[in-house]
């Protein structure tokens, strides 16, 4: 990996629903005070980026208010764009983790499956693939991307060049920075 990416992506800081130990997707929770510290630890970790260029963010407001801290810091422009939204898990929003029963995704790969009539993983690699044509087309430099766990997991596999059902999941906390492949 090259010590200056192209994507440098930051998980939103933790909202009142991860703190809730709810199914989040597209709900639009806010920070936690929890949530403000680590969007304000990611911003100190990338001041010394002197090449970054500007601010991408997932128009959800954990990500948004995540997002905003960034730029302040950085003084860097910002700009949302509601194709870096989380996967969406339908009917299965807002509940809670330990409420939800295990059910056999059947005969289609786990990534096929559309949780709760949501979107499935296959789905948000689709999405993934014309958010980053549309980003790589108007940010030409090294940008930071503030967005959703799924949504980094899914865009790290995208950008190797792996398929929708080769995506490596890999644990990244709230206010997590990663650097995307060279």
């Amino acid at each position: 990996m090259r010590s200056n990416p192209r994507f440098t992506f930051v998980r939103h800081g933790q909202c009142v629903a991860n703190a809730q130990g709810r199914v989040v997707g597209q709900l639009d929770s806010p920070l936690t005070p929890l949530g403000h510290t680590q969007a304000e630890g990611a911003a100190v970790l990338l001041a010394g980026r002197r090449d970054l260029t500007a601010v991408v963010s997932s128009d959800l407001q954990r990500s948004h208010a995540t997002a905003r801290i960034i730029s302040g810091v950085l003084d860097l422009p910002l700009y949302l764009e509601p194709g870096l939204r989380e996967q969406t898990f339908g009917t299965m929003e807002g509940q809670l983790f330990a409420d939800l029963t295990a059910l056999s995704p059947g005969a289609e790969h786990i990534n096929e499956v559309r949780w709760g009539n949501g979107e499935s993983v296959a789905d948000v690699h689709a999405r993934l693939i014309e958010t980053f044509a549309r980003i790589e087309a108007t940010h030409p430099g090294p940008i930071v991307l503030v967005t959703h766990g799924h949504v980094i997991q899914i865009a790290m596999s995208m950008l190797q060049g792996r398929g929708f059902r080769d995506v490596e999941w890999f644990d990244l906390p709230n206010g997590g920075i990663v650097n995307g492949p060279a």
